[in-house]
C-alpha cells in the first residue's frame, strides 16, 4: 500500500494549553516498503502511526493512501475504510480477555462479507503459522507474552491488510521472544506487507529499509538500511 503524507500537522489542545504533536511531516513510504520510526518519547512518533492508521485525523496537511486522500474522513468513514486494509500490532497486544485467542483473531474477520468456512480457514492458517494453534481454546492470561504477540500478529494479518502498523511490537518481550516476533514481521515484509514500525530499539530497526528519526514533531533525519 502506498503512503503518501505533505505538510502533516497535528495540535492538540487542552483547556488554553496548545502542544503541537506533529510539524511539517512530509514523507512517502512505497508498497512493500518495511520503514522504522524512531525517536526520543513524546517526539511523535505514536501521533504520526494514529493518524496513518486512520484513528485520528491530522490538524492540518495531507495524507493519500493508495492515491486517495484520507486524512479528513470522518470517524465512521475511517472505521470503514480501516476494515480489511489495515493491521494494528500494539506493544500491549491488545487481546481482549474474556475472549478465547481463537476468536480474538476472529475479530477482523467479523467486519468482512466472508462465509463461516473461509473465516474459519483463514484463522486456522494463521494460527498454524504463528505457532499457536495448540493455544487456540486459551485466553490471554493463559499464555505467555511471546505468544500474545504472536496472536496479535495474527490478528492483524487474518485479513489480508495491505498495511500493517506495529507500535513497539517488541517492548513487553524478552530477547528470544522479540527476536521471533521481529522475525515474523520481517517475513511478512519479503512477502509484500507494507511495514511501518515504532520502535527505540536499534537493532530492530535494523530489519527496515529505512529509518526515519522524529524529534520535536519533525523529521529531522532519513536512513537507508538496506539496499
Amino acid at each position: 500500500m502506498d503512503i503518501k503524507i505533505q505538510n502533516l500537522q497535528k495540535v492538540f489542545k487542552t483547556d488554553s494549553v496548545m502542544t503541537q504533536a506533529l510539524n511539517n511531516v512530509s514523507l512517502e513510504i512505497k508498497d512493500g516498503d518495511f520503514v522504522a520510526i524512531m525517536g526520543p518519547s513524546g517526539c511523535g512518533k505514536s501521533t504520526l502511526l494514529n493518524i496513518l492508521g486512520l484513528l485520528d485525523n491530522p490538524t492540518g496537511g495531507e495524507y493519500y493512501l493508495d492515491g486517495q486522500e484520507v486524512g479528513h474522513l470522518k470517524e465512521n468513514e475511517r472505521t470503514e475504510w480501516r476494515k480489511g486494509r489495515i493491521g494494528f500490532v500494539f506493544q500491549s497486544f491488545n487481546l481482549i480477555k474474556e475472549m478465547n485467542i481463537r476468536d480474538n483473531i476472529m475479530l477482523p474477520l467479523n467486519n468482512l462479507k466472508l462465509s463461516r468456512e473461509e473465516k474459519r480457514r483463514r484463522v486456522d492458517e494463521v494460527m498454524n503459522r504463528m505457532g499457536i494453534a495448540h493455544r487456540s481454546r486459551h485466553y490471554p492470561t493463559q499464555l505467555s507474552g511471546g505468544q500474545q504477540q504472536r496472536a496479535a500478529i495474527a490478528r492483524a494479518i487474518v485479513s489480508r491488510p495491505g498495511l500493517i502498523l506495529a507500535d513497539e511490537p517488541t517492548g513487553n518481550l524478552d530477547s528470544k521472544n522479540g527476536a521471533e516476533v521481529m522475525a515474523l514481521l520481517t517475513e511478512l515484509h519479503r512477502e509484500g506487507s507494507t511495514i511501518v514500525m515504532v520502535t527505540h530499539s536499534q537493532k530492530d530497526a535494523t530489519n527496515a529499509d529505512y529509518i526515519i528519526n522524529l524529534f520535536d514533531g519533525q523529521i529531522v533525519e532519513t536512513l537507508k538500511e538496506r539496499m
